[in-house]
């Protein structure tokens, strides 16, 4: 079963997107994941910890957890940031360790243009001694025997531009087109692709108790399709946030619709959860995707993903 799950997974991926960099539905709150601009962004050290199960009911799908530092080093939002993330999906494992360093101008009317720059490393491991063949009496020679392993350097850059009501970032976290072929053979079948991302959103203050803000992540990969998330999210009052949103992809009516709740737990600590409803053609095959998100801020409550003090709510 799990030989015809990884099949299947090649498939959808070079029929569908072809991305091989994990999704989030809460992209919103893991800027630093996607963008090494967004670090020092916020006015004060944040952590942030999330946790994806995707299709739930499939046996071996994906599932990942990561864990993001992001603190300013200066008054205007020179920082740094670090991200530790593990993904798997069926044999497959890989690690993730990034450190991010941004730099940031004033350009006017409350507004910063970020510049920066990444460094991580990826560690693949595939368990094929776990494999079980539904052929040949459970014995397949093509399939190594023992688990094989590789480490991966990149580097990354990025640009994000964050105002007092916005912010937009254009990014590509990993340049280096590596190989990541785990056997000895000089022909290279699996490199790293680049990836590109541009991420945008606005909040619009209706009134006291109630803000608005729409946000975009699109994803761009050289010879796949064009893939986007859409979010709208509304803050209500000073304890309460939900929203929704929408993924391309899938068989043309889109791979995903979502909806998100969270709320401010205290001064520092909020959480959200989000379900996943699916509409690609695997929706008979799963029941859905869940994803939690907590966050932590040293500095106080957000409003509407900035960091803030808490008294500029009331």
């Amino acid at each position: 079963m799990k030989i015809l799950f990884l099949a299947l997974v090649l498939l959808v991926c070079a029929g569908l997107a072809a991305q091989q960099d994990a999704q989030y539905t809460q992209f919103m709150y893991n800027k630093l994941g996607f963008n090494p601009a967004f670090a020092g962004a916020e006015p004060s050290t944040t952590l942030q910890a999330v946790v994806r199960q995707q299709w739930i009911g499939f046996e071996d799908a994906p599932s990942s957890q990561l864990f993001t530092f992001n603190s300013p080093m200066t008054a205007n939002g020179t920082g740094v940031g670090a991200r530790l993330s593990r993904v798997t999906i069926g044999l497959e494992q890989q690690y993730n360790v990034e450190g991010s360093y941004a730099y940031r101008i004033p350009i006017g009317r409350g507004s910063r243009l970020g510049l920066g720059v990444s460094a991580s490393a990826r560690y693949f491991n595939v368990e094929y001694q776990d494999a079980t063949p539904i052929q040949g009496g459970g014995i397949d020679p093509a399939i190594p025997g023992a688990t094989e392993s590789k480490v991966v350097p990149n580097f990354g850059a990025g640009i994000f531009i964050d105002g007092p009501s916005y912010y937009v970032g254009i990014s590509a976290p990993r340049l280096l087109e590596n190989n990541i072929d785990l056997g000895a053979e000089e022909t290279i079948i699996s490199r790293e692709a680049r990836h590109y991302y541009f991420m945008g959103g606005y909040t619009f203050t209706l009134n006291e108790k109630l803000r608005l803000q729409p946000q975009m992540l699109a994803k761009y990969v050289s010879g796949a399709p064009f893939d986007a998330d859409f979010n709208v999210t509304a803050y209500v009052g000073t304890n309460l946030f939900g929203g929704a949103s929408y993924r391309l992809g899938g068989n043309g009516g889109g791979e995903s619709a979502s909806a998100l709740l969270g709320f401010y737990l205290s001064e520092h600590l909020n959480m959200c959860f989000s379900y996943d409803l699916g509409l690609s053609d695997l929706k008979s095959a799963q029941n859905g995707s869940v994803e939690l998100a907590v966050g932590y801020s040293f500095g106080g409550r957000g409003d509407a993903g900035r960091v803030v003090d808490p008294r500029d709510l009331r």
